[in-house]
């Protein structure tokens, strides 16, 4: 996992947070100008909620993502390519959850920042904080099925090509 690697993450993780933080940069000050103290807390909640779910699925989902069964049956270069792939997955995994964490956390401030009447100012850069990492957690999401696709699909692959060696060797000549 070189610098290729570590360049794809940030910008897989900036355009996304770039993009909700300029929708929630727009969006900020119009709930200081309707003063609907009761939307602005329904969205926080939800976006607690939502962050706070999006947590604990990541984390439940990353514990049987880094299990390899039967590793001990694979082959070294099989074993070196199903570690890089869990490793991808983790990572992808973990951005995922910083995201929701930091989602619900600054939901939190800007909650804590509205009652504290601070300027419209900070609570513009905290609202679109907030955003911005409920988009990337949200999108990143669309990624999960496809992750827990990615690996089922390595382990039956890996179990076919196991029992196809299997039968090839019963019918192999011996001598």
């Amino acid at each position: 996992m070189g610098i290729g690697f570590s360049l794809r993450h940030f910008t897989a993780l900036m355009i996304p947070l770039a993009l909700g933080g300029w929708a929630g940069w727009s969006i900020v000050p119009a709930f200081a100008i309707a003063q609907r103290e009761d939307a602005l807390f329904a969205l926080l909640a939800g976006v607690i909620a939502l962050g706070s779910l999006l947590a604990g699925f990541m984390v439940t989902l990353m514990l049987f993502s880094g299990r390899i069964d039967n590793a001990s049956l694979l082959t070294l270069e099989e074993l070196e390519a199903y570690t890089e792939r869990i490793k991808f997955l983790l990572s992808s995994q973990a951005q995922t959850l910083f995201a929701s964490v930091l989602s619900a956390a600054f939901a939190i401030t800007w909650l804590c920042f509205y009652a504290l009447q601070l300027d419209q100012v900070t609570q513009r850069i905290v609202g679109a904080s907030c955003f911005g990492f409920t988009f990337v957690a949200l999108l990143r999401c669309v990624l999960v099925p496809l992750q827990i696709y990615e690996i089922h699909e390595a382990s039956l692959d890996d179990a076919v090509s196991d029992r196809r060696e299997r039968e090839r060797a019963k019918f192999k000549p011996q001598g």
